[in-house]
């Protein structure tokens, strides 16, 4: 198909053209399309890049603002009456230590609402040095042992520096709703400025959908939060709060680029949150971000379509225009390529094509001279030929007849000298009459008979003569003195050499393609080098001043039919010869059917 499309296109100019505008077209607008592409997801990449960093920014300082004032109501355990009330210790008697419990917890209400904190406390616990822990809000289960915990004996080493860890799943002693269990705690020891014994720690709990608040206030999404362990903190999926996020190790620092997720090609962008140590990670669909660079695209490719259509049909009109002269001057050339010399193309351009055809005219107007003036001389010369021709008498023959009769006459008084004499006199009378030079097979066959009969006479009947031609194609037009001169070879090369019987056989059949005339002899054949050589002569030109031989034949049924039909030869050395007539079909009205439109070229005979 490839092939065909390719030999299609590189045998019209008009193709050509209309494949190289294409091309030319083409391939600028998918350049110019896939840049402004590229360069507008690669402008869409910085715009976000900028936006989320400005949105980092503002994140980081939310944060900062937001755990300040965590750290700020950690601080109401430097308060003196906090600070008395925790050197004290909770006292034993139930009611005592109710007491003292209210108390403590009275100091961190009051200081919330002296400092005017904005986070929304979900808990907080005292835990003694003795890892007994007094809560605020008695909601834990007893099993939670924050002293044993990994991050609150961190905190509690770091010698009164706050610590913010989590997320935790808290063992609540009653049932709590699922769609918020997370939290995360800001912890830190609390030091005792008299001097005294260790008092333990605090641990504040705040509610990760807190976090939730204060991030819709800043209107963002795709937001994830980050522990240093890479465990979300905080994401617009709840469910994935608590589950380790699992391109935290791809992407680190304040690192942006592109990662594969489960919900696609993203974009990412990340910051810091040092006093914390989380990372906030913001998460940009690709089809989010290409959204403006694809319909920037589509529209370029949508214009570049309408201009490569019209450019198309501009293309269509230049090459017509271009290529219509073109090819009515190859129709043209066709007629003359036919024979037709007459034909003349009106010029009205003066480019390179005007100049073309007037070439043109000027060449048939030539070759139409040429031709005719060829063609005048050819038939003259081929008339003057056949005359000649018609007038040649085979000496050899002649003198071997009469010598045959003037023996016969001295020996014996017979009518064989007779019927040699009265067959003799009708080949001359044929071959030197004036008329038409071509005859109907029927009469050639005549002219054979009665040189085969001399000839039978002469070799006291060494040889046969069969024919076998249909009546229908007896009437059909053959030059004359075409079948005598290869039965007078058949003779004298093939037949007078054997010693045995010789047969002489002529027949004529048609075929699809024509007429076929074989005249066959079984007499000594043609070597083969020879043969090569009469083969070699019968296709160039020959001495008309020569007797008449095959090379003669063969001229004149071409000259008469065309030089698709002649004769062939074909002869096996000590087998025989056969010489095969290949003529035109036989018309309806009888005649020979020839290609050509012009009369033969040939002469009367004299």
């Amino acid at each position: 198909m490839i092939d065909r499309a390719i030999r299609s296109v590189s045998g019209s100019i008009r193709k050509k053209l209309f494949l190289s505008y294409f091309i030319v077209i083409v391939i600028p607008l998918v350049l110019i399309g896939s840049i402004l592409f590229v360069t507008m997801l690669s402008m869409t990449e910085r715009q976000t890049l900028d936006k989320r960093a400005v949105e980092m920014k503002l994140v980081s300082q939310q944060l900062q603002a937001y755990t300040d004032q965590l750290e700020l109501y950690s601080r109401v355990i430097y308060t003196g009456e906090v600070q008395a009330l925790l050197n004290a210790g909770p006292p034993s008697d139930a009611i005592a230590f109710t007491r003292w419990r209210g108390a403590l917890f009275q100091q961190f209400e009051e200081w919330y609402g002296y400092m005017n904190i904005k986070a929304a406390i979900q808990n907080v616990t005292i835990v003694r040095a003795d890892g007994r822990a007094i809560a605020k809000e008695p909601s834990y289960a007893p099993d939670a042992a924050f002293a044993v915990q990994p991050w609150y004996r961190e905190a509690i080493a770091r010698q009164g520096e706050v610590v913010i860890a989590g997320p935790f799943v808290r063992p609540f002693a009653n049932a709590r709703p699922a769609d918020g269990p997370h939290t995360f705690s800001l912890i830190r020891k609390i030091n005792n400025p008299l001097g005294g014994p260790d008092l333990g720690g605090i641990v504040v709990d705040i509610n990760v959908m807190d976090l939730a608040r204060l991030l819709t206030s800043l209107n963002l999404r795709n937001m994830t939060i980050l522990n240093e362990d890479d465990i979300v903190v905080y994401a617009d999926e709840a469910k994935t709060i608590g589950q380790r996020w699992p391109y935290g190790a791809s992407i680190r620092g304040s690192d942006s680029g592109w990662i594969d997720t489960d919900g696609g090609r993203m974009f990412v962008n990340t910051g810091e949150l040092p006093a914390t140590g989380w990372r906030f990670v913001s998460l940009d669909p690709m089809s989010t971000l290409s959204v403006y660079a694809v319909a920037f695209r589509n529209l370029t490719v949508g214009v570049g379509l309408i201009s490569l259509l019209v450019a198309l049909a501009i293309s269509t009109f230049i090459a017509g225009r271009i290529t219509k002269p073109l090819r009515t001057l190859r129709r043209h050339m066709k007629q003359v390529q036919d024979g037709r010399f007459d034909i003349r193309l009106e010029v009205t351009r003066t480019d390179e094509v005007g100049q073309l055809a007037n070439s043109f005219n000027q060449m048939t107007e030539r070759v139409q001279t040429l031709v005719n003036d060829v063609y005048k001389a050819e038939i003259i010369r081929k008339e003057a030929q056949l005359k000649a021709l018609h007038s040649q008498i085979n000496p050899h023959f002649l003198y071997n007849t009469l010598d045959s009769m003037n023996a016969l006459a001295m020996l014996q008084d017979v009518p064989l000298l007779g019927r040699m004499s009265k067959m003799l006199a009708d080949m001359f009378r044929y071959s030197i009459s004036q008329g038409e030079p071509v005859v109907p097979l029927g009469e050639e066959l005549k002219q054979v008979k009665r040189y085969v009969e001399i000839q039978q006479i002469r070799y006291d009947h060494k040889f046969s003569l069969l024919l076998s031609v249909p009546d229908r194609l007896l009437q059909y037009p053959i030059p004359k003195l075409t079948l005598q001169p290869v039965v007078e070879n058949a003779v004298y090369h093939g037949l007078e050499i054997i010693p045995d019987e010789g047969l002489l056989a002529i027949t004529a059949y048609e075929t699809a393609e024509g007429v076929v005339l074989e005249v066959f002899d079984n007499g000594d054949g043609i070597a083969a080098e020879e043969l090569v050589r009469i083969r070699q002569r019968m296709r160039e030109p020959i001495d008309y001043a020569d007797h008449l031989g095959l090379a003669n034949v063969q001229e004149r049924l071409q000259l008469h039919y065309g030089d698709e039909y002649g004769i062939s030869i074909d002869s096996l050395h000590g087998r025989g010869t056969n010489v095969v007539y290949r003529l035109p079909p036989l018309r309806k009205d009888g005649s020979g059917d020839r290609d050509r439109d012009e009369a033969p070229l040939s002469a009367p005979s004299s």
